[in-house]
């Protein structure tokens, strides 16, 4: 049996390192991959590869090069985006992209039409309306959420609307599936790439769960103008950068429209409680509604980020209880999410129509065998 003993142990360690976890539950001899007393065969270096998401030829190479994404992160406090950013972000990022990197091409051949919603808009045109035409390709009235019980509800709502409009849409609090790999909210709250076929959205599993519907509005804005990126969205403020002002101010508007807040405000403005009356007008977290009072001049600064840091401690104190009662998460948190319903739809029709093996399946899906098969009959039995 062939072995390959001219790859680059540096970099091994590296990306061994880089990925952590269980990698040597996975790799049980990697151990002596790195002393020398064994060499992979090019199957087992090619499949270390894929776990560490390198591409198989950088094994070969002096010095690994830096990765890119060529998905900018944008920071509230910073004007200018990077890729400075860390390699639990970046892995997810590849993840993501390798994945729309399959759909496009399993759509083309399909011989879908793209979807005339992405790129429709620039940063000139009127915030108020794009964040009509959203409501309108997602078949969403301006009140859509008034009529849902709570702004749980709500946010489930407008995941499957989303989804029905055919993007793709992920929310995982880890890289892939390896609890090890847990993502910071700190550094980023989701990001978005944009494509004709096949966008996809990605939002942090760990943020606070009263964030994510303003998160997603954000992402939905920045596939209507057709640009990628990641943000950090501190306090739920973008960046400087003009694109990130316009996708907030279209996720605003989104949410909460500015003409229905005006005119409820009437009613709510001497309430004891306005921000709660304004999330329960509007079927919005209170995190969000906050956020819509003071882009309205409703409420000052100093106010809401009291009222923020307030939620944010509150919202820590209940994570830390659950972990201690060892919970389970929301319905959010739930796999089908991790995988996403509609990318995994695809996957499973290609594998059955014989398009797609079933061993590129579990690699695409980060479900294997078995897990794969529940997986399958758990979503089916749900939708």
């Amino acid at each position: 049996m062939l072995r390959i003993t001219n790859f680059n142990r540096e970099t091994l360690k590296l990306a061994a390192e880089r990925i952590g976890g269980n990698i040597t539950v996975e790799f049980p001899k990697l151990a002596d991959w790195l002393s020398g007393g064994r060499y992979p065969t090019a199957k087992q270096l090619a499949e270390f590869a894929r776990a560490v998401h390198i591409p198989f030829g950088y094994f070969f190479l002096d010095k690994l090069p830096e990765l890119k994404t060529g998905i900018p992160l944008f920071r509230t406090e910073e004007t200018l985006p990077s890729e400075n950013y860390s390699d639990d972000l970046r892995d997810s990022i590849r993840i993501i992209q390798s994945r729309q990197e399959w759909l496009r091409e399993y759509l083309l051949n399909e011989g879908v039409t793209p979807l005339p919603f992405v790129n429709s808009f620039n940063e000139t045109d009127s915030p108020l309306e794009v964040a009509q035409e959203i409501r309108n390709t997602l078949q969403l009235l301006d009140d859509w959420a008034g009529s849902m019980p709570n702004w749980e509800k709500a946010l489930k709502c407008l995941f499957d609307k989303i989804e029905n409009a055919g993007i793709y849409l992920t929310i995982n609090g880890v890289v892939e599936n390896n609890t090890h790999r847990a993502l910071n909210p700190d550094e980023f709250r989701g990001f978005v790439i944009t494509d004709n076929y096949a966008p996809y959205i990605f939002i942090n599993g760990k943020d606070f769960t009263a964030a994510k519907m303003f998160t997603l509005a954000h992402e939905l804005a920045h596939i209507w103008l057709g640009k990628s990126a990641a943000f950090e969205l501190q306090f739920m403020r973008p960046s400087e950068d003009t694109t990130e002002k316009f996708c907030n101010e279209v996720a605003a508007e989104f949410l909460v429209p500015r003409r229905l807040l005006q005119k409820k405000w009437e009613q709510i403005k001497n309430s004891s409680e306005p921000i709660e009356e304004v999330a329960r007008q509007f079927k919005v977290s209170q995190i969000v509604a906050a956020r819509r009072l003071l882009d309205t001049g409703k409420l000052t600064q100093k106010q809401f980020f009291e009222f923020y840091n307030e939620y944010q401690t509150k919202w820590q104190a209940f994570q830390k209880k659950q972990k201690d009662e060892k919970q389970r998460g929301d319905f959010y948190n739930t796999q089908h999410y991790r995988v996403g319903k509609l990318f995994f739809q695809q996957v499973r029709t290609a594998a059955k129509e014989g398009k797609l093996l079933y061993t590129d399946a579990y690699k695409l899906t980060g479900l294997y065998g078995k897990t794969f098969s529940h997986f399958e009959n758990e979503l089916f039995n749900k939708i």
